[in-house]
């Protein structure tokens, strides 16, 4: 198996600004970066947590699908993501045991490395993405 450990946590949130401040008040963390993304269409914080992150995800744009999971579940976990050092090895692997993905291919993702969502209805209705660690990009996402 090439999983290496969970990278992150996704949560989707209404106000960015105002988890920002419940995650520094109750728990004492602070984003090491807070961005817009996805051409303008979303806000990003990452919140070191250990060895991985929390990642707080304030979708700007109705027309999103993070906009329509934050209407018809409300805030919180949007998805886990599992690092792994060959993303299209652990794809093809899985596409032999039955996973979908979102996409044909790897995309470049937020943090500027190689991601892929899983289908959740094959993934026991929770959202995987798998992030390669090894395809840090040097330009800004």
């Amino acid at each position: 198996m090439m999983i290496k450990r969970l990278n992150h946590v996704g949560i989707v949130v209404h106000d960015l600004d105002a988890t920002l401040k419940i995650y520094e008040r109750i728990f004492g963390l602070k984003p090491a970066t807070v961005r817009t993304g996805m051409e303008g269409k979303a806000r990003f914080a990452f919140v070191p947590v250990g060895d991985g992150e929390i990642e707080l995800i304030q979708p700007l744009d109705p027309a999103l699908p993070l906009s329509e999971f934050l209407e018809t579940h409300g805030q919180g976990l949007h998805h886990i993501t599992l690092s792994t050092d060959n993303i299209e090895s652990e794809v093809d692997r899985m596409r032999k045991v039955g996973v979908a993905f979102a996409a044909e291919q790897p995309m470049i993702g937020a943090h500027g490395v190689k991601i892929i969502f899983a289908k959740p209805e094959t993934t026991d209705n929770i959202m995987v993405e798998l992030c390669e660690e090894s395809s840090v990009q040097t330009s800004t996402a």
